[in-house]
């Protein structure tokens, strides 16, 4: 009697974007997450390839945590951006 053997093999991938623009990107305190977040402005996460649909869908949905500053610029908190 012949045995069958079967492999299953599993393949995770993970995406690394580097932000180095000095200003763009800083820890502040995510209220929402109750912990330290990178923050990053709202500009620079559609450049790094995410669907400007996907990401307003998940602004509306409050998926995403967003801080705004005194002079109107849109932050939003990594921890949420990567869940």
């Amino acid at each position: 009697m012949r045995t069958i053997t079967r492999t299953e093999i599993t393949v995770e991938t993970r995406a690394v974007v580097v932000m180095n623009r000095r200003g763009s990107v800083f820890q502040k305190w995510c209220a929402d997450c109750g912990q330290p977040a990178m923050m990053v402005l709202l500009d620079e996460v559609a450049l790094t390839g995410a669907s400007t649909n996907a990401i307003c869908q998940r602004l509306e949905a409050n998926a995403i945590h967003v801080v705004e500053t005194e002079g109107g610029l849109s932050f939003i908190c990594l921890n949420s951006m990567l869940k």
